[in-house]
């Protein structure tokens, strides 16, 4: 018994000693966004690297943590060794951050952006030349808004990006369940009852009334009210105003967003958006891990302490020299 236990502190050690690191190499702030307070890590360049310009995280749905619980540290790592500066945040109501995600429309979370963007600056003296954003998925109903409309940003990255809320829903569902091994009558029928599902939120029940109306698993009231506000959510207008550079990534094993169709857009877009440069990373999953390895649409445990073990070799193989040959060709 003592020696398993012994093993089992070892083997944490070796995952979360990276995660300590980096948070006491970090700068812990507070920014404030419509009366709440919230957590960030601010990380310089390491090994002395000037540094070129700051990094803004921005995070998918759920709640998350400013380092998405150890994610975003395999990919802060290289960047801060070519002398990029990172800032990143608890979301509301996660972490040491008051308030609450759920309560957050699209537009919120854009706000809320804009005031990290705005502190940051104000503090470091950042310019907005060297001020660029990173999204993960659900960002990408935040960030196109912004990179349309604000002068106070450079540049921005978008991951795994998807262009219609419900679209996205849809994709979901039917990969979820053809991975199940659900006959093609079974995914017709779930994406039918997606569509009627649609119908319910457009009718604006109350919690107690759509509780009343729905079938098995509901959504809890937090969640209800959350995806009530943002259920429309469609970014493809805001794509083709895009005004700042711009890369946005998929990877052709994403499970969750439908990488393929989303990249094919734009190659097919009769008035292509010339700030924008588009890839498709051979072997990714939804978050830019290797998709042979990382083979499912949402992350368990097992799956996290594999990639606290393998680190940056979890990453897919030509995600981040891709990200990192756009930012030096552009701000290098």
């Amino acid at each position: 018994m003592k020696l398993t236990f012994l093993k089992l502190v070892f083997v944490l050690s070796i995952f979360i000693f990276p995660i300590f690191v980096t948070a006491v190499e970090a700068e812990e702030l507070w920014f404030e966004h419509e009366q709440e307070q919230l957590h960030g890590h601010f990380l310089e360049p390491t090994s002395g690297k000037k540094t070129k310009g700051v990094l803004i995280f921005v995070h998918v749905d759920g709640a998350m943590t400013y380092d998405a619980e150890g994610y975003y540290d395999i990919i802060w790592q290289q960047l801060r060794e070519q002398g990029y500066a990172i800032f990143s945040w608890d979301k509301a109501g996660v972490g040491e951050s008051t308030g609450n995600w759920l309560n957050q429309s699209m537009q919120d979370r854009q706000s809320e952006v804009l005031a990290a963007v705005s502190f940051i600056q104000q503090k470091y003296k950042f310019t907005p030349k060297n001020t660029g954003l990173i999204g993960f998925s659900q960002a990408g109903w935040v960030l196109p808004a912004i990179a349309n409309k604000e002068n106070n940003i450079g540049f921005m990255v978008g991951i795994g990006f998807a262009s219609n809320w419900f679209e996205q829903g849809q994709y979901y569902t039917k990969t979820r369940l053809q991975l199940s091994g659900a006959t093609a009558e079974q995914v017709n029928i779930a994406l039918a009852i997606n569509l009627s599902g649609e119908k319910l939120l457009d009718s604006r029940l109350s919690y107690t009334q759509y509780l009343k109306s729905v079938g098995d698993d509901p959504m809890s009231q937090n969640r209800y009210h959350f995806v009530l506000k943002n259920y429309r959510s469609d970014a493809i207008q805001d794509y083709r105003n895009i005004n700042i550079p711009t890369l946005l990534l998929w990877g052709d094993g994403d499970l969750n967003v439908d990488a393929k169709q989303e990249f094919n857009r734009w190659q097919q877009a009769e008035n292509k958006n010339n700030y924008v440069e588009t890839q498709l990373i051979l072997n990714a999953s939804h978050g830019m891990l290797k998709a042979n390895e990382y083979s499912s649409q949402n992350f368990g445990f097992k799956q996290w302490l594999k990639l606290m073990w393998q680190g940056q070799d979890a990453l897919a193989t030509d995600f981040m020299p891709a990200l990192l040959l756009w930012l030096e060709c552009n701000y290098g």
